[in-house]
């Protein structure tokens, strides 16, 4: 009797807290907490949920493993999507810059240089190049950076696909967007690292030195890579996630 007893308890108790994410879910989805926008302190949103703060905290854990809010320890809860689908992930030929970063990113800006090539480009480049571009990117969002991205990029890639450097917004946008659709495949390797605000150099792009370093090939033939990218997305902004797919 005693056991049969605690599992209806149980059973409420995980009841409460699944009908508390519901309620939180369609607000969110509604519009009452947007995008971007911090939800209630705890106690009041436990007051208006009418369940224990252990109860709300098991929801909002709930909702950010689905990727709907962000829960930043001294700071509050977050609202960074408005649907608990997944979404894609570092398994797409994409810039991770944008499937990995929490924030929106509404600008780029950009800086670039052209030198001789060393040995550390030849490497990376895996093969020897007389000349190469390095490109700086800060990403910001509503004027704030929030990644940075290096790259080495031959510059014959220039050439080939007839890239003009003083077209600045086309140049970006080959960068951003038009080399992943070209490209062929793309190889990445995550890590963890501690240098991105050093990196970033112009502008500091996080508040703690806890950085996700996303490096990455692009190639648009089967050969040798294009382009290659450093990319550094602080940890208390951004996600990685990938979502695996069965072969047909």
């Amino acid at each position: 009797m005693y056991n049969d007893e605690r599992l209806e308890i149980d059973r409420k108790r995980k009841l409460r807290y699944v009908t508390v994410y519901e309620n939180l879910y369609e607000l969110i989805k509604n519009g009452t907490y947007p995008l971007d926008s911090q939800l209630p302190p705890e106690n009041t949103l436990a007051k208006q949920m009418g369940v224990s703060r252990m109860t709300l905290r098991q929801a909002l854990q709930f909702l950010q493993d689905d990727g709907v809010i962000k829960i930043i320890k001294g700071k509050g809860n977050f609202v960074i999507s408005n649907s608990s689908k997944w979404t894609s992930g570092l398994e797409t030929i994409a810039n991770p810059i944008y499937t990995c970063l929490d924030a929106e990113v509404d600008e780029v800006e950009i800086d670039f240089h052209i030198e001789p090539s060393t040995e550390y480009t030849n490497e990376i480049l895996q093969r020897k190049v007389a000349v190469v571009v390095f490109i700086d990117r800060w990403y910001k969002s509503k004027g704030t950076p929030v990644a940075f991205t290096f790259s080495t990029m031959p510059v014959e890639v220039l050439t080939e696909k007839e890239i003009d450097l003083k077209d600045i917004e086309s140049f970006k946008a080959f960068l951003n967007e038009q080399i992943y659709r070209d490209a062929k495949h793309t190889k990445l390797q995550v890590q963890y690292s501690t240098v991105g605000n050093i990196s970033a150099i112009r502008y500091k792009i996080s508040e703690k030195d806890q950085f996700y370093l996303v490096q990455e090939e692009i190639y648009l033939d089967d050969k040798l890579p294009s382009l290659h990218n450093k990319h550094y997305l602080p940890i208390d902004k951004s996600h990685i996630e990938i979502n695996g797919v069965k072969n047909s």
